[in-house]
């Protein structure tokens, strides 16, 4: 819940607050608005590619807080939004770069402080995000999406290590499943209903 507040207000930050009102806020642009795709729907590679090589001309020691989609954008069975969030943090200066790509445009806002909780990530983390998706499917997404449930894809750091969460929701449902995978290896790690 707290990432949707957040890809919220980073949505209303870039694109939705009028000019004198972002004036006033703390932090600013981090990188010129920029098309990364053709398309409105951007998979999750490309979308990572593009907010990762931003992050790092921001500040070099940027590394990954969050990434994920918004309700917004919808994820499809290809691993492809229409509304990615990436949070990346800077140690060194201390500073949270928040980066949405929508429709295929790309914009980037930084603020002041921590980023909270960070995953602890190798180089080359797991980004199968259709792996990921078709691997939840089969542990019982499959059955709750015939029913109306969407799935919801988010990397970040949880209290027993950095996972790939998929969740399942219903817009009139209570959400009845929750599929981690180890953010390293994409190896499954459980499924909660």
């Amino acid at each position: 819940m707290q990432v949707l507040r957040i890809a919220l207000l980073a949505s209303l930050i870039l694109v939705g607050f009028p000019g004198a009102v972002r004036a006033q806020m703390p932090g600013g642009e981090a990188c010129k608005a920029e098309k990364v795709s053709p398309q409105p729907k951007v998979d999750f590679q490309t979308a990572f590619a593009a907010a990762e090589k931003r992050a790092k001309a921001w500040q070099a020691d940027a590394v990954v807080a969050r990434l994920g989609h918004t309700s917004l954008g919808p994820i499809d069975a290809e691993g492809r939004s229409t509304n990615w969030h990436m949070v990346f943090y800077s140690p060194g200066a201390k500073q949270t770069d928040m980066i949405t790509i929508a429709n295929g445009m790309m914009t980037c806002w930084w603020t002041p402080g921590p980023a909270g909780r960070l995953p602890q990530l190798k180089p080359d983390f797991y980004k199968d995000v259709k792996k990921v998706l078709a691997e939840a499917a089969a542990k019982g997404g499959a059955a709750l999406m015939a029913e109306g449930y969407l799935p919801t894809v988010e990397m970040s750091a949880g209290t027993q290590g950095s996972f790939w969460y998929v969740n399942y929701t219903h817009p009139e449902k209570r959400a009845a499943l929750q599929v981690t995978f180890d953010a390293n290896t994409g190896a499954f790690n459980k499924a909660i209903k």
